[in-house]
């Protein structure tokens, strides 16, 4: 073999191996892609770098991002206040100060009072069925049976029916508004539930004498106008503490600055938009008037009929946060505005 012939099988040799270099190299390439852009685009979505607003990364990512991530793809007017993935519903107490939390861990559920302006937790174990926080420590049940319940002692304090009250409280199977009038007149503190409608009225004594504690529903008030409980009261000099809607259209600060709204915070004097909120339910304010509450039972990534059903239904529900909006620190500064 010549030396012209070997110089040819080897140089032949060499390209064969950097041709099989390339391949390693290119099918390495594509392995380490394929491991490192799922890694990206998780990180990249648990961080905020993209995909804030898309429902599916919510829920194929969300649940499964680092617990101190999810505030961090949120603007810095945002506090998360309960995980979108442990929240299971919320109420925000009278005086806006506490927040009654029931939440999921796995299997395991919770309940507590959140204290929002020091993130104290306060364990408490309330009744199920329907109830109302009169008070940050009253509260109106109304499951089977009615009554007033301290939720610090654990006391409970009959309540009855305005039927049972008096003998006259009902004249020919209609109420007697004269004397329902009298008796909201006589009574320490009355209570009027938005939600529902109804009055709550406790007496001066209701601790010793819960007998003369009773409650009465909209629907037995003449008539069908929703507001027409609120125009009684008011006709009749009552005064009353007003118990938020869960779910208020909008609510005005303390101050009278601010409303805010399902879609965010506005200046009252030029209506302007100040805060957006994310896609939720607005809750009310924060006692200090510097945040307000807003949650969401979560947005449906499909709802579909899959042309069979009579209704659609909604298939992947994405859970939400409860978050805490909070009014930038320009607009709180004793000028007028900024």
């Amino acid at each position: 073999m010549n030396f012209v012939q070997r110089s040819k099988e080897t140089l032949k040799t060499e390209t064969n191996h950097a041709s099989k270099r390339r391949g390693y190299g290119f099918w390495i390439g594509c392995f380490a892609l394929s491991l490192g852009l799922p890694l990206l685009l998780y990180y990249g979505y648990c961080w905020g770098l993209w995909g804030r607003s898309s429902l599916l990364l919510q829920y194929v990512f969300q649940c499964n991002c680092p617990a101190a991530s999810e505030e961090a793809r949120y603007p810095d007017t945002v506090d998360v206040i309960v995980p979108a993935c442990r929240y299971v519903s919320t109420r925000l107490l009278p005086s806006g100060r506490l927040l009654y939390v029931h939440e999921k861990r796995l299997w395991l559920t919770s309940t507590y009072l959140l204290d929002l302006q020091t993130d104290e937790k306060i364990t408490i174990a309330l009744p199920k069925g329907l109830f109302y926080f009169l008070t940050d420590n009253l509260l109106y049940v109304s499951s089977g049976e009615e009554y007033i319940l301290d939720w610090i002692n654990g006391k409970q304090y009959p309540i009855r029916k305005f039927a049972n009250w008096r003998p006259n409280a009902y004249i020919n199977g209609e109420v007697n508004l004269s004397v329902l009038a009298e008796a909201l007149g006589e009574a320490k503190v009355v209570f009027f539930i938005n939600d529902d409608g109804t009055i709550v009225a406790l007496a001066p004594d209701f601790h010793i004498q819960p007998e003369r504690n009773f409650f009465i529903r909209r629907l037995a008030f003449p008539g069908y106008e929703l507001n027409r409980v609120e125009q009684f009261l008011h006709e009749n000099n009552i005064v009353y503490q007003s118990i938020p809607a869960s779910f208020p259209g909008e609510a005005v600060s303390l101050d009278g600055r601010f409303i805010a709204r399902h879609d965010g915070i506005y200046l009252i004097e030029t209506n302007q938009l100040i805060v957006r909120a994310y896609p939720s339910r607005l809750r009310g304010w924060t006692s200090d008037g510097r945040g307000v509450i807003y949650s969401s039972s979560g947005p449906c990534l499909i709802r579909t009929n899959f042309g069979i059903l009579d209704d659609t239904a909604c298939f992947f529900q994405v859970p939400q946060p409860v978050l805490k909006l909070k009014v930038p620190e320009e607009y709180l500064l004793p000028s007028e505005s900024p």
